[in-house]
């Protein structure tokens, strides 16, 4: 481990190779000076990143079980402590681990959340996932069956309409991963359903999909629920959203009628989720 001088010499270094890419340029340095200095700070930039490598383990090990095995977490974190050791300033007196830590977990994060899914799942929903594939293996254990929504809830501290929403997110991710893992020797035999027995988010969503979206059509009209799939892009395979003049034009209203039937299906529906998911 590097003490706090000798970080604040490496990164000095390590920052002279740029200062010295604009003098070079001006014309106020030697090629060979210069080269001397790229040297120096590629040797400080290797020392650096050897000194800090355990830090990465040590983040890596944070996202395990997450969908890549823990040599690509590793080598993911490699690169984020590569970045921290380029944009590291030493003049801001912090350590180099403080600093490093965070792009080390951003550039891991990213990779889990763009690599391990085929579907975008949002970095701080990949957070809520982890907690509550967890909840449910340990509320498993302790009744020896699968939690409600609302035991969920409970053991999580939160509402059961945001447990819904989690549920909803890990059948949308539930495809197995290409790569097995390993972190626990599984095989890809291992990743496939029990076609059996239901799976636990299967579970907690207790109404299919056709029979939510049933109920859904059955809160507005038909004229309002043509509006809410125009406004967003449902009704077009490119996703395209209309403006409220474009869909006035459509289906025979003004702007302002629109406008309200918009507002009106969108507080129906906001009424229903208050009621059955608050």
């Amino acid at each position: 481990l590097l003490t706090p001088e000798q970080e604040r010499d490496l990164a000095t270094r390590i920052r002279a190779a740029s200062a010295a890419q604009e003098q070079l340029t001006r014309g106020e340095l030697s090629p060979s000076r210069y080269e001397k200095i790229q040297q120096d700070a590629a040797e400080a930039r290797a020392q650096m990143v050897q000194a800090n490598l355990r830090l990465v383990i040590s983040v890596a090990k944070n996202f395990r079980n997450r969908g890549l095995p823990m040599e690509d977490l590793v080598n993911e974190g490699n690169l984020g402590l590569m970045q921290a050791v380029d944009r590291f300033d030493p003049d801001v007196g912090s350590r180099f681990s403080t600093y490093a830590s965070y792009w080390i977990d951003q550039s891991i994060r990213r990779a889990v959340q763009n690599g391990a899914q085929m579907i975008h799942i949002p970095s701080y929903l990949i957070e809520h996932i982890g907690r509550m594939r967890l909840a449910m293996r340990e509320l498993m254990v302790k009744f020896g069956r699968d939690p409600t929504i609302s035991e969920l809830a409970a053991h999580l501290e939160t509402t059961p309409r945001k447990v819904a929403a989690v549920a909803q997110a890990i059948r949308a991710c539930a495809c197995p991963s290409q790569s097995g893992s390993a972190d626990d020797g599984a095989t890809i035999a291992d990743s496939l359903p029990d076609r059996r027995t239901p799976a636990p988010h299967e579970t907690v969503n207790s109404e299919s999909d056709a029979d939510f979206v049933t109920k859904m059509l059955d809160i507005i009209t038909d004229r309002e629920a043509v509006i809410l799939k125009l406004r967003y892009g449902l009704n077009d395979e490119s996703g395209k959203r209309l403006t409220l003049k474009e869909i006035g034009d459509q289906v025979g209203l003004t702007r302002e009628r629109v406008r309200q039937l918009e507002k009106q299906a969108k507080r129906k529906l906001e009424e229903y989720f208050k009621e059955h998911f608050s």
